[in-house]
């Protein structure tokens, strides 16, 4: 093609771009005719401020993944100067979000229609209890999704049982004829279970219609949770009883789930699980919590409960904590020269079980501060070294909780993990989190509020990496997926099943 050509075929497609952006229906605000971006730009620079005071994971962008948060900044800028209308400036602030790759770092905009099902949700609910029994009004809903489908293995035999529409399970016997144990877990939270709640209730003797205060709710998860950890005991038991040398726990695309996932992983592991730190923001949302929890301590002391170096300890590292936690500091300066001048982030407070990093099942049972010291005794289970080897199976799907999972099994030499490089979300919203709605747009943004620190003290939020790699396709959980992972899982299973059950 001639300069000539080029140049008018090059004006030509400028034309074109500048007709399509001027003739798109803009609904936001327009400035002289075009589309105003102005807006834009300052709830940009709102979301760049939000993040320097309260995202977790802002100093391992930088430091851990080298991120050049400087020329992210300018070039999302750019974008937003050079958009059309509302969905391309949305799509532009989507993208710089998406740039972190953290699953908890979220920015949503409301849609028209949320007022209109506000409205209506305010003038049915006083119907709502009447119409529906306790668990659904609590939020109790079946959410379940497959993992892999070791059926389509002609050597695996899958197992029936009460237990079987909470956790499916069965036995793949391997190359060597060894027999393997498969047990799925497709999401770590009570509300996932209905049924578990319908349990719960029954055994709270709690009638269907009563209103339910937040006494009650943490009651009823509470219950339902132990009723979920009991059902993966009996999985486990009733695997080796029928000849597993090993269990392989499936928590391939599983979303994450609640606090609950501090329990199974204690009553699979054959050695006790201690805890990793946790890092904390220097914000008052912190400073709340802490001082939460030191009120606890305090009444037990006050009390003269035992055992009482340990309460004081804690006293001592809370108060510590929250007086660290009223700092200031200033990370703005990493969006125009990347430089961090200070942390943010306190370390060596708070272990992510709590004050403590272990503490046996049934300690502290008497004190007000009981989950403070050690937040898994919120749970009943039981340690035993009798348990079986372990193995964990992850993929890129596998999120946020279902990482401790994997993580704290890792960190502790408790099992082998195999699979794909997880997710990386990590820590997420403490008590509800930060949350911030930008000023003009009214998008709401949330980040998350802490971090959890690996054995190596890496941010989780960097995924948890196997110690077999599984590679796979972009599909996910068909058929052909499944023939091709399943065979690839088990070589790298009976290579490593020799050396695990000989420890």
């Amino acid at each position: 093609m001639r300069n000539g050509a080029r140049k008018t075929f090059a004006w030509l497609v400028v034309s074109i771009l500048i007709t399509t952006c001027r003739a798109q229906s803009v609904p936001g605000p327009r400035r002289g005719g075009q589309f105003d971006f102005q807006p834009w730009l300052e709830d940009f620079g709102q979301l760049t401020a939000e993040m320097a005071a309260h995202y977790a994971n802002l100093e391992s962008s930088q430091r851990e993944r080298h991120m050049d948060l400087p020329k992210l900044r300018q070039e999302t800028e750019t974008k937003l100067r050079q958009a059309c209308d509302e969905q391309q400036a949305q799509k532009n602030l989507r993208g710089f979000i998406k740039a972190f790759g953290d699953g908890h770092l979220e920015l949503k905009w409301p849609k028209p229609s949320d007022q209109k099902t506000a409205g209506q949700t305010s003038s049915n609910s006083t119907s709502a209890p009447k119409q529906q029994s306790l668990c659904p009004r609590l939020g109790y809903k079946r959410s379940l999704t497959p993992g892999v489908d070791f059926s389509q293995l002609p050597a695996f035999t899958s197992f029936a049982g009460g237990d079987a529409n909470w956790f499916p399970a069965g036995i793949l016997q391997l190359q060597d004829r060894t027999k393997l144990g498969v047990i799925r877990i497709a999401l770590f939270s009570e509300h996932a279970f209905p049924e578990a709640c319908e349990l719960a209730v029954r055994k709270l003797h709690l009638a269907n219609s009563r209103e339910c205060d937040t006494q009650c709710e943490n009651s009823v998860e509470r219950e339902t949770a132990d009723q979920l950890t009991a059902a993966i005991v009996r999985r486990s038991t009733e695997l080796q009883a029928a000849g597993a040398a090993a269990i392989l726990v499936d928590i391939t695309n599983n979303g994450g789930g609640s606090d609950w996932v501090e329990a199974p992983p204690r009553v699979l592991s054959r050695v006790p699980l201690h805890e990793s730190r946790l890092a904390f923001l220097k914000h008052e949302h912190w400073t709340k919590q802490l001082q939460e929890q030191l009120q606890n301590i305090e009444t037990d002391l006050k009390n003269n409960s035992t055992p009482k170096r340990v309460l004081q300890e804690a006293s001592a590292r809370l108060r510590s904590g929250i007086a660290r936690s009223q700092e200031s500091c200033d990370r703005t300066r990493v969006w125009t020269d990347g430089t961090l001048d200070c942390s943010s982030l306190i370390s060596d407070v708070l272990f992510t079980g709590g004050i403590l990093p272990y503490a046996p099942p049934g300690s502290f049972a008497s004190l007000e501060s009981k989950t403070t010291l050690f937040h898994p005794l919120r749970y009943s289970y039981r340690e035993s070294t009798e348990r079986p080897p372990l193995y964990v199976l992850v993929d890129r799907e596998t999120w946020s909780a279902d990482e401790y999972f994997a993580a704290i099994l890792q960190d502790n030499k408790a099992a082998t993990i195999v699979g794909e490089l997880t997710g990386g979300t990590g820590c997420g919203y403490t008590n509800g989190g930060i949350p911030a709605a930008l000023r003009h747009s009214h998008a709401v943004v949330r980040m998350p509020d802490c971090v959890r620190l690996g054995k190596d003290g890496s941010d989780e939020v960097n995924g948890v990496i196997p110690d077999i790699l599984v590679p796979r396709g972009p599909a996910r959980h068909g058929l052909h997926e499944s023939r091709k992972t399943v065979p690839c899982s088990e070589r790298a299973l009976t290579a490593e099943n020799s050396k695990l059950l000989s420890h």
